[in-house]
């Protein structure tokens, strides 16, 4: 039987970020990853390219040259930005910044050199090819225009460069940030979860067969490191979230690295420089697991809830045991939230719920005001909680970079210059309970 997915074997190991404006690091200001770490590489003068966001052509910015890494500030059609056009810009201007595979690459470079010195000769090269405020439909392959274009040409000059090296050409992984439109269902993008889910499906075979098969010196496909959108585009449902879920789950090589929710953003729901740097942390960390350590990947999430008379009892899958409570960011600064994220509805509505309480090392307890009637589900992170949650798991790594400060609250001061901790947090979800 092939492999779900490829491995890191190749002289030139590309990591593609794709999706919507969360993948090409819309107002990811001020940029923070000015300087290289270890010797990770971009295609041209920025991880994104050179002409508009929106076209369907991908040529790096520059030209074809392999570069360090480092973030960069651009405009949406593609012009870069030096401190002196970033601070004569109009208020209210979009930059493009600090995305997640700045830090992704860094993590991931740090663990290969530390597992494998010999690593050295096996580099890897990082490309931005999403589009904001785009629905799935509109990123897939034969749509029109076919953004999934930006994908096949990034790939194919990234392939003549490593082969003009005398070096192999490979993609490992692409990392998807992709969800927003899908959530709120604008445009027409689908919102439920079956349609979703298969969008997401067969993105990730459209990857395999166009990429691994078409262009790349490869047999498996990809990885597909997927996040969950939370945070400000929540559903009252859940729909979208669960999707991604669902086929984090059921899918082999495709794999949930992090919600978004807990992280520093901004009203628009894009990240804050800080939160895109975290979240690339969090991206690295997976890739370290499945390309370093060989290790299966799988997020915190429920396994089930059953209800007695007055209260739901949750089994979750824990990465690090044991459970444990925490504040998310909204917006500049960390907020408790009201029953740690969790809703119970049934036939009658909303249950109230007076107390949460964890219940050993991977179970929590929701005790609530009166008996649930008739069937009864269970929401986590849902709108009813601006798309947040408090729980998580007691993964004690830390990143190698830490928090800048310069877009938080100063109430946050106790922050700044730390390590980004990379604990675990729990996934949305809406689950049915069992009586």
């Amino acid at each position: 039987m092939p492999e779900a997915f490829a491995r890191l074997d190749f002289g030139i190991n590309h990591i593609l970020a794709y999706g919507q404006s969360l993948a090409t690091g819309w107002e990811g200001t001020p940029v923070l990853s000015r300087e290289p770490r270890h010797d990770t590489l971009m295609l041209g003068r920025s991880v994104r390219a050179g002409g508009p966001e929106w076209s369907p052509a991908w040529e790096p910015l520059g030209g074809p040259v392999l570069r360090q890494l480092v973030a960069t500030a651009q405009l949406p059609d593609g012009t870069l930005l030096d401190a002196a056009a970033l601070a004569a810009l109009p208020a209210g201007a979009v930059v493009l910044g600090e995305t997640v595979l700045e830090e992704a690459l860094g993590y991931l470079r740090g663990r290969m050199l530390a597992a494998d010195p010999a690593a050295r000769g096996r580099l890897l090269l990082a490309s931005a090819c999403g589009v904001g405020g785009r629905g799935l439909e509109q990123l897939a392959r034969g749509a029109s225009p076919e953004l999934f274009a930006r994908l096949r040409g990034c790939a194919a000059v990234a392939r003549a460069v490593a082969h003009a090296w005398g070096k192999t050409y490979g993609i490992p992984a692409v990392l998807l940030l992709q969800g927003e439109h899908n959530s709120w269902g604008i445009d027409g993008a689908a919102s439920d979860r079956a349609s979703y889910g298969a969008l997401l499906a067969r993105l990730h075979r459209d990857i395999g067969a166009e990429l691994a098969a078409g262009i790349a010196d490869q047999a498996a496909p990809p990885a597909l490191v997927t996040y969950q959108t939370g945070g400000a585009y929540a559903s009252d449902d859940m729909a979208v979230p669960q999707a991604q879920l669902d086929v984090a789950l059921d899918t082999p090589g495709v794999f949930m690295a992090a919600p978004v929710y807990p992280l520093p953003d901004r009203p628009t729901g894009h990240l804050r420089a800080d939160g895109y740097r975290w979240l690339g942390a969090q991206f690295g960390k997976v890739l370290a697991s499945l390309f370093v350590d060989r290790e299966p990947w799988r997020p915190l999430y429920p396994l089930r809830a059953v209800r007695d008379t007055g209260h739901v009892l949750v089994s979750f899958h824990v990465p690090v045991p044991p459970l444990a409570f925490g504040c998310p960011f909204f917006g500049t600064r960390r907020e408790a939230v009201p029953d740690q994220g969790f809703t119970v509805t049934d036939a009658a509505g909303t249950v109230p719920i007076e107390a949460v309480g964890l219940v050993g090392a991977d179970r929590l307890s929701l005790r609530l005001a009166r008996p649930p009637a008739g069937p009864t589900r269970l929401r986590y992170a849902d709108r009813a909680h601006r798309g947040r949650g408090g729980l998580h798991d007691s993964d004690a790594r830390l990143a190698e970079v830490g928090f800048a400060g310069a877009d938080l609250d100063p109430a946050e001061a106790d922050l700044f210059g730390t390590a980004y901790p990379l604990a675990n947090w729990c996934v949305g979800f809406d689950l049915a309970v069992s009586v």
